[in-house]
């Protein structure tokens, strides 16, 4: 419990993080499109790091809960940074559906132009503007779930990653379910990990559900738990929320997605410390699960580097946090916790050096931590002078 309590301000890293809203014209589409970006709480600590990109459909009502999720997962190591981008149109009902039927034979049926938008035009401008890695995820619920699990289903989509919460499978007599016996044995472009899920949905929600995970079953074969199916092109994995109603789920349903994701990514998800080359060992390793490689991170640089330090190996603290302000130069939060390291290795300098640095970035930036960070230097400075 002490660990616990004396962790908890050091990885509440949770600043005032930038969010950019804009619009951008689609000649795919031939539309305006929506967008708000927000950027990781880390993104002004390093000039050269590049994040993922989670791209959150229906960005007007799901994007602003995905983007604190994804924030205080992130806090923790459980998953990594990401810049979230919401997406918002008008024309939901046309672009989120594959395949046009006479009762909406004007405004459906436009998926595969949508999917081009993004992966085209959409990903292509955020990495202009953005310092974004070539790994992506798509999120979408209901009429939205519909469309990411055609993505999903898209062999040769850009994706890496799908989420579809409380997908609209019966559309158009339940296609996409039946298109799904060929697609899913077509020849990926890249391989891809597809979350699927379902609240209390009755009727045609919850039978073309059922469909399309026995198609899965069927096609690929589930795993051992039979939740999901380690294929090298499709890995998939779906769950139930049956407390859940279909406007609840989407908050529920993406944690679980994305803590589902990446379950096994966090190297120190208790107290079992590493050093930092097994720490860069434990994600090599992971990258050919991943189909890429995520370098650290400045929140697991802070989150291991205080782990090992209290943890009693604060020789290996020191090193984690030495190369985690290399790395992201201008976080006052890992400046600071390297003072701490530096502190409790009885290295009293260092200590003092790093913590100048800290207070310095925090009255740059007005930190949140401005108070607790020139606590640790008064503290530091009381000590030199004993």
């Amino acid at each position: 419990m002490r660990l616990v309590l004396v962790l908890m301000f050091f990885f509440s890293t949770a600043v005032f993080a930038q969010t950019d809203k804009t619009v951008i014209h689609s000649e795919i589409l031939n539309d305006d499109i929506n967008l708000q970006i927000h950027l990781p709480d880390t993104y002004a600590h390093s000039n050269d790091f590049n994040y993922p990109v989670l791209i959150v459909l229906d960005g007007s009502t799901q994007f602003e809960h995905v983007a604190a999720n994804v924030g205080f997962l992130s806090t923790y190591a459980i998953i990594p940074e990401m810049i979230t981008v919401g997406v918002s149109s008008n024309q939901r009902m046309k672009y989120f559906t594959p395949t046009q039927i006479a009762k909406f034979k004007d405004s459906s049926g436009d998926a595969e132009r949508f999917r081009q938008f993004l992966e085209q035009e959409l990903l292509s401008e955020l990495g202009k503007k953005y310092r974004t890695s070539d790994y992506q995820i798509l999120t979408g619920h209901s009429l939205a779930g519909l469309f990411t699990s055609y993505v999903a289903l898209t062999p040769n989509s850009q994706f890496d990653a799908v989420i579809s919460i409380s997908p609209s499978l019966w559309w158009d007599s339940d296609w996409l379910v039946l298109k799904s016996a060929e697609l899913l044995h077509a020849k990926r472009a890249k391989p891809l990990r597809w979350f699927l899920s379902m609240a209390s949905e009755p009727n045609e929600m919850a039978s073309a559900f059922a469909a399309q995970i026995k198609q899965l079953q069927d096609s690929l074969g589930p795993n051992p738990s039979g939740t999901g199916n380690a294929s090298k092109q499709l890995h998939w994995f779906y769950k139930h929320f049956p407390d859940e109603t279909h406007d609840s789920t989407p908050l529920v349903g993406n944690i679980e997605a994305l803590k589902t994701l990446f379950a096994g990514w966090n190297a120190v998800p208790e107290i079992a410390v590493m050093p930092l080359k097994d720490i860069k060992h434990f994600y090599r390793q992971k990258s050919a699960e991943f189909g890429y490689e995520f370098p650290l991170f400045a929140q697991q640089y802070n989150v291991y580097g205080l782990k090992a330090t209290y943890e009693q190996k604060t020789a290996w603290g020191v090193e984690i946090l030495e190369e985690g302000t290399r790395m992201f130069p201008n976080s006052e939060v890992l400046w600071d916790s390297l003072a701490t390291a530096y502190d409790l290795d009885g290295q009293l300098e260092q200590a003092i050096k790093a913590s100048d640095k800290a207070v310095l970035l925090a009255k740059q930036t007005d930190s949140v931590f401005l108070n607790e960070i020139l606590s640790q230097a008064k503290h530091l400075q009381s000590q030199a002078k004993k």
